[in-house]
Formats: structure tokens, C-alpha cells, sequence
């Protein structure tokens, strides 16, 4: 009886299969030429080249995406995922803005269109959509809390670094003299060399965007803010001997004292914007960064959230840790990397980023991860466009992390997983044709 059904069930299925094995094997081979493809483009995308924005549509085509996202409300949906996920999308959009006008030439329609789309950020983060989620800093000393006012005050200064002295928008010049003071007199009445960001609430790498932003007015006025910054980087300096060998992530407000202690995904932000302002602690601080957080993980270059050797659970900081690796740090670890002249490394994360992001590019806007995170596209084009706004680049020399031939185990992997692949069509391919052979045997002998 069982037999029975079997027989009429096998019957059923490969009724009249002569049609349609030609058809079966052609779909096949489909799939073989589709997977060949799809492993070619895998692989090559480990070399794609690691070029200045300047000529650089993929760059363009990203901040499309990013723009047309903010059009659509991506701020709002980022701000639902993250504390600062509006202001950051924004800020960061402005940021590459600003970087990407500033390596194409003065007066020319891009450099234009960079500072154009760079005032729009910036006026956005004034809105109550960005600035909502600072209302309760907004007794803090600079108003709003130093994240707020610190990363947009170091954006109002790269528009204004966009202009010749004589172009300069006097309003806007206005604005940036205003918040830099307020910085500069929150730094000098502080007892911590760290400013709050909220009520009773310091992440010792929020602030220094707004130090780097006061460190500009030398370039932009004159340099009576000169000495705060230098008395502010011998407390940083001191600061960091006491506690170890990096800065903390979160300190105790009133005491300093350490809360959560080192971090990627806050020294890889920090140690960018301490390079602006001292190249040789900065040097320091990325070498000690390299040594403990950065590490090759299944192929991959990647920044560990913890130091090498210790565990930690993930947050809305650093995301969910896959193998102790922060995605988002390993973002931005590419333009720190970048910024310190460690180009290998960069260019290795560059790559990587192009594979595992899986980049497409829709109506002449190219996404990630097909566009579901915006703030994700804002921070890695940030890091793709990173330059030095204040100092000269750096040139020094790092020990290999990514040997010459990192990508062969990837591009072993990937063939393998392509033959395996193979394997599989071609079982498909033999059954159907024995289905065919034993149709046509049971035709010839039921005569």
C-alpha cells in the first residue's frame, strides 16, 4: 500500500518530465552562471580602490541616498533606534559635506553644492526635531550640553573653513564666535577637563568635537582661545596617566572617577578629533588604540569594543557585538585610521566595508545594506571622506596588521562555498535527467 502511494505520488511529479527537463537543466545552468557572478562580484570588491571623494561618484551617489533619506523622515526613524540618531544622520551629512568640499577646488559647482548642503545640515540641527532630544541639557554650560553644541559648533566651523575670508557670512561667523565662547568659558570654569552632555552625564569623547571647534578659531578669528585648549589637553593628558592607558568611556559627573573604562567605539571618535589638535598625543593614543582593540576577526579587520583579552556585553553605543566586534566602531575606525595615516589599515577596512556591505546603487543612489540604516551610510561615507581640516597629513609608518595577502583566505572561503554550490546544481542537473531516462524506460516497456 505505502509502495502504492509512492509510485503514483512519483508518477505525479514527473509526468511528461522529457518537456520539462530542458527546461530544468536551462534554469540550472542559470543558477551556475548567476553563482559565478555573484562570487567574481564577492571577491573584486575586496580591491575596489581607495580614492579621494574628489571624482568620486560612488561618494556623490552615497550622500543621494543619505538626502533623499532625511527628505523622507529617516532622521526621525534613526531617532526611535538611537538617543542621538536624528542629530547624527544629520550632522554626519553635513560633515562629509564639508569634507568632500574641501578636497575640490574653491568656487567650483561641487565645492558650491558642499557648502550649500552643508548650511542645510547645519540649520536642520537647530530645528526642534534634532535639538528634542537636548531640551533637558538646556541649563548646561554651553547650553544644550556639550554634545549638542560641541559637534555643531565643529560643523558650523568647517562651513566657514568652506570660505574665503573674505566670503565669509558674517552671520554665521557671529554664531560660531558666540558658541565658541560659551565652550570656551564652560572649559575653563569646569573642575573636570570633561563637560557634561546631559544632567549628571559625561562621556569624556563628546568633548572634543567642540574643543577642535574652538581650536579653529585660531584659523577662522584670531587665537585668544589658544591657551584653553593647550591648558585643556595638559588635563586631558594628566587625566588619562591617573585613570590608564586610554580614556574612559563614562565618568562619574562630579568626581571623575571611571564608570565604564576604555572603549572602541569612544576612542575611535575621540582619538579623530585629538589628532586636529595635538598630532604627537594623538599618534600615542591611536598606537595604544591599535595595540588593544584592533584585531583581524574571520578574515576581516575589525575593532573590538573591549581591550583584547576581557568581555563586555553591547549597547546602544557600540550595537550588538558579534565575536566582541562593534560594527559601528569598525565604521568609523576607517576614517581614524585614514586621519592617522595608518593607510593599510584603512584601505583594508575600505575593501571590507565594500564586501559586507553590500553596496547598491538604485536611481543613482548607492546604499548599504539596501538603505535600512541611514545613520549607518552617514557615518561610513564620513569616514570614507576624512581629511585633517586643521593639520597637515600624517606620515609614519605602523606595523603590518593586514598582511599583502589578507583577501586569499576570503577568496578561498567563497570558491569553496561556489563549488559546494556547483556540486549541488550538477546532483540537480543528473537526477533530472534520470527522472527523464526512467520515464522514457517505463514508456518503452509498458508498449
Amino acid at each position: 500500500m505505502q509502495n502504492s502511494k509512492i509510485s503514483r505520488l512519483f508518477k505525479f511529479f514527473t509526468h511528461d518530465w522529457g518537456q520539462r527537463n530542458s527546461k530544468i537543466i536551462a534554469l540550472l545552468n542559470g543558477l551556475i552562471i548567476i553563482g559565478l557572478l555573484l562570487t567574481l562580484v564577492f571577491n573584486s570588491r575586496l580591491y575596489f580602490p581607495d580614492v579621494l571623494p574628489t571624482g568620486h561618484t560612488a561618494v556623490d551617489a552615497e550622500l543621494r541616498h543619505i538626502r533623499y533619506s532625511l527628505d523622507l523622515g529617516a532622521g526621525t526613524d534613526m531617532q526611535r533606534l538611537f538617543p542621538e540618531g536624528d542629530f547624527f544622520t544629520y550632522v554626519l551629512y553635513g560633515l562629509t559635506q564639508v569634507n568632500v568640499g574641501l578636497q575640490t577646488v574653491p568656487g567650483s559647482d561641487r565645492h558650491q553644492a558642499a557648502l550649500r548642503e552643508a548650511r542645510w545640515a547645519w540649520a536642520e540641527l537647530g530645528e526642534p526635531h534634532a535639538r528634542g532630544a537636548f531640551e533637558r541639557a538646556s541649563h548646561l554650560s554651553p547650553q544644550y550640553g556639550v554634545f549638542y553644541t560641541g559637534w555643531r559648533n565643529y560643523l558650523l566651523a568647517g562651513i566657514l573653513l568652506l570660505q574665503s575670508e573674505a566670503e565669509r557670512d558674517q552671520a554665521e561667523l557671529a554664531i560660531y564666535q558666540e558658541q565658541a565662547a560659551q565652550i570656551a568659558l564652560a572649559l575653563t570654569a569646569a573642575e573636570l577637563p570633561f563637560l557634561e552632555s546631559y544632567p549628571n552625564a559625561v562621556w569624556p569623547g563628546d568633548t572634543f568635537p567642540a574643543v577642535v571647534s574652538l581650536h579653529a578659531y585660531a584659523t577662522l578669528v584670531d587665537d585668544r582661545y589658544e591657551a584653553v585648549v593647550a591648558t585643556w589637553l595638559d588635563e586631558v593628558q594628566t587625566y588619562q596617566t591617573q585613570t590608564g592607558t586610554l580614556l574612559p568611556h563614562f565618568v562619574n559627573a562630579q568626581t571623575g572617577a571611571v564608570v565604564q573604562p576604555q572603549r572602541a567605539t569612544s576612542t575611535v571618535m575621540l582619538v579623530r578629533f585629538l589628532y586636529e589638535l595635538d598630532q604627537q598625543f594623538a599618534e600615542q593614543t591611536y598606537r595604544t588604540l591599535r595595540a588593544q582593540h584592533v584585531a583581524k576577526v574571520w578574515g576581516f579587520p575589525a575593532a573590538l569594543e573591549y581591550p583584547k583579552g576581557t568581555v563586555g556585553l553591547g549597547d546602544v553605543d557600540s550595537g550588538p557585538l558579534i565575536a566582541g566586534v562593534s560594527l559601528s566602531a569598525t565604521t568609523v575606525l576607517l576614517g581614524t585610521a585614514r586621519q592617522l595615516g595608518d593607510h593599510d589599515l584603512a584601505t583594508a577596512l575600505w575593501h571590507s566595508g565594500e564586501l559586507l556591505g553590500m553596496p547598491v546603487k538604485i536611481n543613482g543612489m548607492r546604499q548599504y545594506w539596501f538603505g535600512v540604516l541611514p545613520v549607518g551610510d552617514a557615518f561610513l561615507t564620513w569616514s570614507k571622506t576624512t581629511r585633517p581640516w586643521l593639520q597637515p597629513e600624517l606620515q609614519t609608518e605602523y606595523a603590518d596588521l593586514m598582511p599583502a595577502g589578507w583577501r586569499f583566505p576570503i577568496h578561498a572561503v567563497t570558491v569553496a562555498g561556489f563549488l559546494l554550490f556547483l556540486a549541488v546544481i550538477q546532483t540537480l542537473k543528473r537526477t533530472s535527467r534520470w527522472i527523464q531516462r526512467q520515464q522514457v524506460f517505463t514508456k518503452e516497456h509498458s508498449v
